[in-house]
């Protein structure tokens, strides 16, 4: 059986040892599988946030992936870990909010009950998650129970989150409002500032904010060669109101 490819998604950064023992931890359990780090800079200590941005990546991925996502502030307490089944990836991670978007589709949520003979207090990523998603990857099944998707944290959330959800290295700002949920072409206001809607950058003036709709159909406010972040003022978790 070939194996199914594993993604990673964190909010560890490339600094230091982590991504790599992430990688460590999935070629001891599953040797020669397909590894991608699908992203590492998630928006850190911010669960909600960051599960929205990984639900705007999934359509992209293939549907035989796995996903580790950790964004774990609340690593080693008695949260649990989930692995959520839906009808493209199958998602691992803990139960904190991060899968949340993706419970309402899932095909079947999982508490997870296996435990490894050692694990780090503060580094469950590479103790618990990334094994359990080579073991999944590898067709096998590591002990878990069926729970209710209503009993996981975030269920039932609203599907938008008008709040500033992931800043890039050019100071792009998305926000946590799909395309698909948007009636029409709404007016985005930003400390009493109503922003323009434009297809591209180019359609704006060099130095002019505005909004767009970005490549993984997401509410993006930007400014034509400079910084939104710097110019409105914005970081993540601000709230937009999006009308």
């Amino acid at each position: 059986m070939q194996q199914r490819p594993i993604y990673l998604f964190t909010d560890f950064g490339y600094e230091g040892p982590y991504v790599g023992l992430m990688h460590a931890a999935v070629a001891r359990q599953a040797p020669g599988s397909c590894v991608v780090d699908l992203q590492h800079d998630a928006p850190a200590f911010r669960p909600s946030e960051a599960g929205r941005l990984l639900a705007a990546q999934l359509p992209y991925l293939p549907s035989t992936s796995v996903v580790v996502a950790v964004v774990d502030p609340g690593v080693g307490t008695d949260r649990r870990g989930l692995v959520v089944e839906t009808k493209g990836a199958v998602l691992v991670g803990p139960d904190n909010g991060l899968l949340s978007p993706m419970l309402s589709d899932a095909v079947r949520v999982s508490r997870i009950d296996w435990v490894p003979q050692k694990r780090s207090a503060t580094f469950h990523g590479r103790d618990w998650f990334a094994p359990v998603g080579a073991m999944i990857a590898q067709g096998m099944q590591p002990t878990s129970t069926e729970v209710p998707a209503q009993s996981c944290v975030g269920y039932g959330e609203p599907g938008t989150l008008g709040r500033v959800i992931y800043q890039d290295g050019f100071g792009n700002l998305m926000i946590g409002v799909s395309a698909d949920q948007l009636s029409s072409a709404p007016t985005l206001t930003v400390a009493g500032v109503e922003l323009p809607f434009a297809r591209t950058f180019a359609d704006v003036s060099s130095g002019k904010p505005f909004w767009y709709i970005n490549s993984l159909n997401l509410v993006e406010i930007a400014v034509n060669q400079g910084s939104a972040a710097k110019v409105l003022g914005l970081a993540v978790g601000d709230e937009i109101s999006v009308r």
